[in-house]
């Protein structure tokens, strides 16, 4: 070190060094930014499911004639238990060009249980 502060190689090492530690960094955190693109269409699914349940068990005379019906998203989202974009529409979270209203949710009901069972059909 020379009398009026810190040299320029000393500078240059610790700018080095801190931009090894920040890129160390980076790299092992950036996975907290990944989207599981298979994860997102299962949660979505399993949430059109869920509401799916909710809206049958709160409409049980879909089941008057059969234990089984379908229904679509786009049923679930006029009633109010799923919500669309801007123009009342679900996408599929990997590519928001796709539409998911028109997908059919299969209900099966156990008058027994009082239980609805859904599942989305591709």
């Amino acid at each position: 070190m020379n009398k009026l502060g810190y040299s320029k190689i000393e500078i240059l090492v610790v700018i080095v060094l801190l931009g090894i530690v920040a890129f160390i960094t980076i790299n092992k955190t950036s996975y907290a930014f990944e989207v599981d693109e298979g994860k997102a269409v299962e949660e979505v699914k399993y949430l059109i499911e869920i509401q799916a349940e909710d809206y049958a068990l709160a409409n049980t005379s879909l089941f008057e004639e059969t234990n089984t019906t379908y229904i679509s998203v786009d049923d679930l989202i006029e009633a109010g238990y799923l919500a669309g974009n801007e123009e009342g529409l679900l996408t599929d979270p990997t590519d928001t060009s796709k539409n998911l209203n028109d997908k059919k949710v299969k209900l099966e009901y156990n008058a027994d249980k009082n239980n609805v069972t859904a599942t989305v059909v591709d």
